[in-house]
Parts: C-alpha cells; sequence; structure tokens
C-alpha cells in the first residue's frame, strides 16, 4: 500500500533523503521536510510537481465541485483568470475577511466583485481563523461526495481544511504555514462515511512570494497625500512617483513600511496613466486607492488597474 505525507501529499519513501517525500522512518506519518517544517519551522525550497495548468487539468478532470480558496489582497484579474478556467461546478471562496478594514461593507464588495470580474457563482466569505462561515462551508463540502479544494500560497486552504475536519470529528495533519506550496500533491480526506474532500498544491502567482508582505491582522489603510513630483517608498524595493499632487490610500500589511522619500537615483522603468478613483493592484502586496486622474512612474510592474471600489 503506498503512503502518502499528510503533511504535504508526496509519496513517502526512504531510500532518497534528497527526494521529495523522504522519511528515515518507515512508519512515520510526514516525511522529513514536513516534520521539521512543522516542529523546527525549517523551510526547504523544493521542485514543484505540479505547475498551474496541471492544477486545473487535475480540477477539470477528478473533481465534482471545486472550492477555490483566495482573500482579500489576492483579489485581482490574474487570480480570477485562473478561477474561471474551472469547467466544474464551483465556488468562490474568500478566506481571512478578519484582515478586511473596518471600513469595507462585505455585501457591497460582493457586488463589486461580481461586477468587475463578471462572476456568475456564490461566493463565500469566510475566516478559519475567527471560525467565521466554517459551519456554511462545512454543510457544502457534506452535499458532494467528492469536494476538491484549490488556492494560492497562502490562501488559507490548509487552515480551512483542519477546521472542517474538527468540526466533523477527523483528525487532521495538513500542515498551516506560510511557507510557499508547503501542499506538493493531493491529499484526500474522508470526512463522513462516502464523503472526501481533496486538497490540491497551490497555484503560483506571478513574482515571488514575501512572507513579510502578509498581515497579521485586519488592515489598517495609510492614506499620504503627495505634492507634485513626490516619490513613496513602499517596502524595502518598490519606488511609485506622481506627477501630480494626490492621494494614495495603501491597502497593505502593516508589515510593509510605506513613507515618502526624497532620492534622484532611483530608475523608474514603467509609466501608467491612472483614471479618477483607481485600485492599483501589486500582487503579493494588495492594492493602492488613487482619488485624482494622473500619470505615475514606478519600479516595479503593476499587475491590474480597476475601477476602484470605493466610491
Amino acid at each position: 500500500m503506498i503512503k502518502k505525507c499528510s503533511g504535504c501529499g508526496s509519496v513517502l519513501q526512504h531510500k532518497e533523503p534528497k527526494t521529495v517525500g523522504y522519511t528515515p522512518k518507515e512508519n512515520a506519518k510526514l516525511c522529513e521536510r514536513c516534520f521539521k517544517l512543522k516542529n523546527y519551522n525549517q523551510k526547504e525550497i523544493i521542485n514543484l510537481k505540479y505547475n498551474n495548468e496541471d492544477i486545473l487539468n487535475i480540477l477539470n478532470n477528478d473533481s465534482e465541485v471545486v472550492f477555490f480558496i483566495t482573500d482579500f489582497l489576492n483579489l485581482n484579474q490574474e487570480t480570477l483568470e485562473l478561477y474561471k478556467k474551472i469547467k466544474k461546478e464551483k465556488y468562490l471562496v474568500i478566506n481571512k475577511i478578519d484582515y478586511i478594514p473596518y471600513s469595507i461593507n462585505l455585501e457591497k464588495y460582493k457586488d463589486y466583485l461580481l461586477k468587475t470580474y463578471d462572476i456568475k457563482e456564490k461566493i463565500i466569505f469566510v475566516s478559519a481563523l475567527k471560525n467565521y462561515n466554517l459551519n456554511e462551508l462545512n454543510n457544502k463540502f457534506l452535499s458532494y461526495k467528492k469536494s476538491y479544494i484549490c488556492g494560492f500560497t497562502n490562501s488559507g486552504k490548509s487552515t480551512i481544511i483542519n477546521g472542517i475536519c474538527k468540526m466533523n470529528g477527523k483528525d487532521s495533519l495538513i500542515l498551516e504555514s506560510l511557507m510557499p506550496n508547503t501542499t506538493l500533491d493531493v491529499i484526500k480526506i474522508k470526512l463522513d462515511g462516502s464523503i472526501y474532500i481533496f486538497d490540491t498544491p497551490g497555484f503560483t502567482l506571478n513574482g515571488e512570494f514575501e512572507i513579510d508582505t502578509y498581515p497579521k491582522k485586519y488592515i489598517k489603510p495609510i492614506t499620504i497625500q503627495t505634492k507634485e513630483n513626490e516619490i513613496i517608498q513602499i517596502g524595502e524595493n518598490k519606488y511609485i512617483y506622481s506627477e501630480q499632487k494626490n492621494s494614495f490610500t495603501f491597502y497593505m500589511s502593516q508589515n510593509i513600511k510605506i513613507k515618502k522619500i526624497y532620492k534622484d537615483n532611483i530608475k523608474f522603468e514603467y509609466d501608467y496613466k491612472i483614471n479618477k478613483n483607481s485600485d492599483v493592484i501589486i500582487n503579493n502586496y494588495g492594492f493602492i486607492n488613487i482619488k485624482n486622474e494622473c500619470n505615475i512612474k514606478t519600479n516595479f510592474m503593476v499587475n491590474e488597474v480597476r475601477h476602484s471600489m470605493f466610491e
């Protein structure tokens, strides 16, 4: 009988220490990589078995229904293009709503997403951390025999699955970690009788995932007023330059330092025309609401510019 690591889903093996799934113990439930990650927080980057297209093929060929997990900071055109490639019955699950700023009304936000990105399916808001709406999600899982769960790195898939398992009196060793690509293969979990959920490897976005950019609590927007030709620094190495005075509101983790600076040696490679009241999306960071029409220059590629959810 083939045994799989309950943490990442890779096939357990005892012969090749530098290969995925290695464990020195024959009766182990976790591979050595997951054991070190769980007990010592030691992180090891490995080559991925599946790319985004491979994961889509699994979902479209094997699933009965798909629950696509994402969150407030990663709801953008690139994310939802992948979501729309799923051909089976599906739900869009927005996790970590405890991070969403208090000023945002969830029903208005839902309407905005449905219209802006032409989403036809139901949107479910949850917080696995706060146990918000997990009952609704659990009832959905229990109404299907084969539910597949997918999402991007750090979307909270594992936390949701562990919460659902707990609600059904099941043990789960699936690891909850900020480590990119913790899940390496499909993990099959029995919920009840003939009802199963399947955890899939995480999708990857363009751009490197940065753990320090992710929030630990709810997002408190930061507004910076600029004069003509002022520069704003975002984190360690991102810069945005405005030719006109304006108002920039940043919806990002408190871990990201945002400030005005005065430098003249920054190379700005990209130019963008911004319409009035637009959101500028930066993958893995969040977005910036810009109030007035303007031209901006950046040293990084903007992933999307959309009309703002804020009227």
